[in-house]
């Protein structure tokens, strides 16, 4: 089951040319989360690359990786426990995604 949740904008950096640096933060809540950007939030109309994501809090054995993937505006986090499986334990959980996109 997927879950919306909201991605507060951390930064957001002007590149060369109509580029930006996007980085957001969100609590994850589900084995698989989506985070929807918009261009009056984040200032971006199109995600071009994945920089990176990473776990800001709640890391442990029922929270230790999380796959990050787009499509549009809208990022979807996939949330893993040590051993590979969904993970089931969501206290505390925070991940900080960065993206470029353009304005």
């Amino acid at each position: 089951m997927s879950n919306a949740i909201t991605g507060t904008l951390q930064l957001g950096t002007e590149l060369g040319g109509r580029y930006k640096l996007v980085v957001v933060t969100a609590t994850v809540g589900t084995a698989s989360d989506t985070i929807t950007l918009t261009a009056a939030t984040h200032g971006i109309t199109a995600i071009t690359t994945l920089v990176g994501a990473v776990i800001t809090g709640g890391l442990d054995a029922e929270f230790s990786n999380i796959q990050v993937s787009f499509s549009g505006l809208v990022l979807t986090v996939v949330s893993i426990e040590n051993d590979g499986t969904a993970a089931t334990n969501f206290t505390g959980t925070t991940v900080s995604i960065a993206v470029i996109g353009t304005m």
